[in-house]
């Protein structure tokens, strides 16, 4: 089972967004996905709630009844799930703290702004010293601004690992939250289903990594 937990300690940064979309792109590779979510505000849940189903059980599948992410994880890997998203809250650093030790790959979005920079700071060092692979996502971004470029590559300076595809900030990732949907499921132009699609394969291959390098220590 592959746990991913999208966490910052900073709200804005596109968390819930970015989970429900990435989510809905696992299950088109498989029926057997999970959403959980751990901020209070209930967002994905909620988003969950309003999304339109062809059958009851159409992936990707909440979770519900678990106040942590061990709980959650626990649960869901004795029924054989193959992926699992986690959307964290901002500033319960016990909780973010505990999705982390439960991750296959930890995924921090952030918008390209020195306070998001500073603020993932604090995720990266909790996955750091959990020894959690991890990838910073820019997110809700403008590719071709300056900043947007600045902000990947102070990253970079810092050895911490960025995602090559930048989300872009678009109407359609926003808008389809409101009817249950995601970006890619409501566009006429297909940006929105290219960008999620270079970063799942950008996950997978991350994810595929870290496995490799875990077997060979093992």
């Amino acid at each position: 089972m592959i746990v991913l937990s999208i966490t910052s300690t900073k709200g804005g940064v596109g968390k819930t967004t970015l989970a429900s979309a990435l989510a809905v792109r696992a299950a088109r590779e498989s029926r057997r996905v999970a959403v959980v979510d751990l901020d209070p505000l209930a967002s994905l849940a909620a988003w969950w709630k309003r999304r339109p189903r062809v059958k009851p059980d159409d992936p990707p599948t909440i979770f519900t009844g678990a106040d942590t992410a061990s709980d959650a994880v626990d649960a869901l890997e004795r029924d054989g799930w193959d992926w699992v998203f986690i959307d964290t809250p901002p500033a319960f650093v016990a909780t973010i703290e505990d999705a982390i030790a439960n991750a296959t790959l930890v995924l921090i979005p952030l918008r390209p702004s020195s306070l998001d920079l500073i603020a993932s700071e604090d995720a990266v060092m909790m996955s750091r010293e959990a020894s959690k692979p991890y990838l910073c996502i820019i997110n809700d971004a403008e590719p071709k601004w300056k900043t947007t470029h600045s902000a990947k590559d102070y990253l970079l300076a810092a050895n911490v690992p960025v995602a090559e595809q930048i989300i872009a900030h678009r109407a359609a990732y926003l808008g389809a939250m409101t009817s249950g949907r995601t970006g890619p499921e409501t566009e006429k132009d297909g940006k929105c289903n290219e960008e999620i699609g270079q970063l799942w394969d950008e996950i997978k291959k991350t994810v595929a990594k870290g496995k490799a390098k875990e077997k060979r220590r093992g």
